[in-house]
């Protein structure tokens, strides 16, 4: 092995602890070493945020504590099976279908069909030792994603101001009631489907299906006989093995409507943090450049090729703990990179390009 190879392997190794080496590495080593550094550095702390985005499915949301929603979903799904509704998806769109006629809700500017279409097409209430709690409403409805005045994004919002009186199952009036709750919800349209669990008797969301969730993975099939029917499981509303294949059922279908976004998810957040880094380092070089920029200052030699070289170097170390923090502690994999290379980068600015530790 050559001397130069030998000595830019020391200053390699070095530069993971020692920032003198990673200023030596970035001033006498190959350019293209720093440009390798920057870019495995950078995608190191994108692991685990990949890896999170591949494990988060469209079930996520009932994947914890659920607040009654899987016994609501059960009898919901089941009341409309009675009702002799149908939720058929064809052609990757849901149709919905009242005793076989098709349901088409206007959501032109008409207050009795908007009226008509923020009417539940089922729901569950509880009853607990006399005290009715609504816990769930299904809503289906034909607006548009997109264009227009009343899209699905606006019946959201209208849905989640529907209140019921504290601890009643009647819908809330100030002059009646003294407290209100917000009931969990189901709503289908045809382009996909998105719910958000409340906790029980509450105003407080405690879940909710990713946005985007679309019919465009989901096989041609009717919901309500796809879920319900659960094998060598008698259908009893208070039959716990029932209620949880019930459950399980919709998880599947929840997955399959999360297929898309997956994807989506899975390559914009990885490619917004990997953009982010890198233009954390290029960043970083440049404050150390304009930290060096004063008359007294010796490191004043220093242009910003070289301190961008030098944020390169410093970045690896940085790059590893914020990689295994990120599969320790998921929620601090977007941010666990930048406070720590903005650490490192505080730790060399002050000890070895300060005029004051060099004197």
């Amino acid at each position: 092995m050559k001397d130069t190879t030998k000595r830019t392997l020391k200053i390699l190794f070095g530069s993971l602890i020692k920032n003198d080496s990673a200023i030596e590495g970035a001033k006498t080593a190959p350019w293209w070493i720093a440009v390798i550094l920057f870019i495995i550095g950078n995608f190191l702390p994108i692991i685990p945020i990949m890896v999170n985005a591949s494990k988060t499915y469209g079930a996520s949301f009932v994947s914890g504590f659920v607040y009654g929603y899987d016994q609501a979903l059960m009898s919901a799904t089941a009341q409309l099976k009675t009702d002799k509704y149908e939720l058929k998806v064809e052609d990757h769109q849901l149709l919905a279908y009242k005793d076989s006629v098709k349901i088409e809700n206007a959501w032109e500017l008409n207050e009795e069909q908007i009226s008509k279409d923020l009417t539940p097409i089922a729901s569950y209430v509880s009853n607990n030792n006399g005290l009715e709690t609504h816990v769930l409403d299904i809503y289906y409805t034909d607006r548009p994603v997109s264009k227009g005045a009343y899209t699905i994004s606006k019946m959201i919002k209208d849905i989640e101001k529907v209140y019921y009186g504290a601890g009643t199952n009647e819908k809330y009036n100030k002059d009646v009631h003294s407290d209100y709750y917000i009931p969990s919800y189901l709503l289908f349209y045809k382009e996909g489907v998105f719910s958000k669990i409340f906790k029980t008797g509450n105003k407080a969301a405690a879940a909710a299906t990713y946005s985007g969730l679309d019919w465009k993975h989901t096989e041609n099939m009717e919901l309500l006989t796809a879920t319900l029917e659960v094998k060598d499981v008698a259908a009893n509303p208070f039959d716990i093995n029932y209620t949880k294949g019930v459950l399980n059922n919709w998880k599947g279908i929840f997955n399959d409507c999360y297929k898309s976004q997956k994807v989506v998810t899975f390559w914009s957040s990885s490619g917004i943090y990997y953009g982010i880094y890198l233009a954390l380092g290029i960043f970083m070089g440049l404050m150390m450049f304009l930290l060096t920029r004063g008359k007294r200052n010796p490191n004043r030699n220093l242009n910003f090729w070289i301190t961008t070289k030098i944020a390169a170097w410093i970045c690896f170390t940085p790059a590893v703990l914020a990689m295994i923090v990120g599969f320790v502690w998921s929620a601090a994999a977007g941010i666990g990179f930048i406070v720590l290379m903005g650490l490192r980068t505080m730790w060399l600015s002050m000890r070895q390009l300060s005029p004051a530790m060099q004197q």
